[in-house]
């Protein structure tokens, strides 16, 4: 589903628009029942909370990030049928 917010009376997306999408496509828009999510407040939130964090813990971090990535890519490649 694509998450848009009403500006100035625009509906603006907050995703880019799917491909398949074309000019004049009927479409049906529906009020949130939550408000969206103000990215640089949860980006400032973090940075605080992480400020204190060591090198070790960020390494951690940047070591299990980097192993999803890695598996996330092979399950895709074998749900495509490609080797992995």
């Amino acid at each position: 589903m694509l998450k848009a917010v009403l500006r100035q009376g625009v509906i603006v997306p907050l995703d880019p628009l799917p491909r398949d999408w074309e000019d004049g496509a009927a479409l049906e828009v529906a009020k949130a029942l939550a408000p969206p999510v103000d990215i640089d407040a949860w980006a400032h939130a973090m940075n605080q909370l992480c400020a204190d964090s060591s090198l070790g813990d960020e390494e951690t971090m940047r070591r299990a990030i980097e192993e999803h990535r890695q598996q996330a890519k092979a399950q895709v490649r074998r749900d495509m049928g490609l080797p992995v």
